[in-house]
């Protein structure tokens, strides 16, 4: 079969397609997890824990679009609205067209507008109630990975317009990190975070390395001595819980969750400690980062690009972990020129088999023996298009 995307300028068109079709949709849609946003299910939950994380999983896992027969509405994700964000930061840094720029920025100020709810700091949350089995959060309800990522493109507008608003919302979310979050580990060395404000007793190891990424950005502008102490010490958590084959598990303890070592949550961590190197000129993690790297493209990727599952799971091939190939193998190329070649592969294979030219979408998921035929705005079309950004950053890799 002919892969339908070679070069990069390949690239650039379906980005294009996918985010004016998600503009045409008000970025809004469907999320991963939004079961529960069903009257009927959340009826028929009797406020039953087991009950929503029947309910939750069995939705997710459909790979049939039941969504609209169960009365699940489209809105927008915060998470999937700092994604598309920074999307259009990047194109309007490639191409100078003011009018990302200003698409990005919209985008950005309805996030400043729309916080968590009753909150001292800015935060957020997802769109949805959301139960798995560590923990139970209510629609808007603040979590540490939300406010990060859009933490993160409060970061990316702050660098490219210089408005000092934004620099101080990302101050702002800092307080939400450090002041605000349960601290589940305090040591001279380590510190961890609770991934809610609700009691947890589960550890999740990305979200410390996400947490201390965010915190080294703004220190870069601020200075601010304590952000980098508690970044330094957020990683080194995670960083002192790799396996002695330089992987990480999704919690810790390991047991407390079903997930061993995915995919995007791997590339996640990976990012953040480069992310750490390239603030700061520290290369305290680079020894770590470039051994888990080679764990994460020979265990978590086909030998044609398509995305594994977990280490030892080939199916299903999820968009997601598509599009984290491709950020993380990018953003490494800009130290190993090498690394291009791998991620331009991955969305070779992402827009041969998970691309729907005639609705200019991202399909969810492709299994074995049949495909998750439809489209998730959040964790589908905004990650693809933040990762096809990614894809075209001129930084001479």
């Amino acid at each position: 079969m002919k892969r339908i995307i070679d070069t990069v300028p390949d690239a650039q068109r379906v980005l294009t397609e996918v985010l004016a079709r998600a503009e045409a949709q008000n970025y809004s849609g469907y999320s991963k997890f939004d079961a529960l946003n069903s009257p009927l299910l959340s009826r028929l939950s009797f406020g039953n824990k087991w009950l929503r994380l029947i309910y939750t999983q069995a939705v997710k896992a459909s790979p049939l679009h039941i969504r609209p027969l169960l009365g699940v509405a489209k809105s927008r994700n915060p998470k999937g609205i700092a994604l598309f964000a920074r999307a259009y930061f990047h194109v309007y840094q490639q191409t100078g067209d003011a009018r990302y720029l200003e698409k990005g920025e919209q985008l950005v100020q309805w996030l400043l507008d729309n916080p968590s709810p009753g909150q001292q700091n800015l935060c957020w949350g997802y769109n949805h109630v959301w139960q798995n089995t560590i923990f139970l959060q209510d629609k808007y309800e603040p979590n540490t990975v939300v406010s990060l990522f859009v933490g993160e493109a409060l970061v990316h507008a702050y660098r490219v317009t210089r408005k000092d608003a934004y620099l101080q919302a990302a101050r702002s979310l800092t307080h939400f990190i450090t002041d605000d979050l349960p601290v589940l580990r305090d040591t001279g060395t380590e510190r961890a975070l609770a991934y809610v404000l609700r009691p947890v007793d589960a550890i999740v190891l990305n979200n410390q390395v996400l947490a201390g990424a965010f915190l080294i950005k703004v220190w870069h502008h601020t200075q601010e001595a304590a952000l980098r102490d508690t970044a330094s010490r957020l990683i080194n958590f995670t960083v002192n819980r790799k396996t002695d084959y330089d992987a990480w598990y999704y919690t810790w303890p390991r047991t407390k969750s079903p997930i061993t070592h995915d995919n995007y949550h791997t590339g996640g961590i990976l990012d953040g400690l480069l992310e750490y190197f390239e603030e700061t000129g520290d290369d305290r993690y680079l020894d770590t980062y470039w051994k888990g790297l080679a764990f994460y493209r020979a265990r978590l990727f086909e030998s044609d690009g398509a995305p594994r599952w977990m280490h030892d799971k080939k199916y299903p091939h999820d968009v997601h972990g598509a599009a984290q190939g491709i950020i993380t193998l990018r953003k490494a190329a800009r130290h190993d020129p090498e690394q291009a070649h791998p991620a331009r592969r991955i969305a070779g294979w992402a827009l041969e088999n998970l691309y729907r030219v005639d609705r200019q979408e991202f399909i969810y998921r492709k299994g074995r023996f049949f495909d998750w035929n439809y489209s998730l705005m959040r964790w589908c079309n905004a990650w693809m298009a933040r990762a096809l950004a990614e894809l075209q950053r001129n930084d001479g890799t």
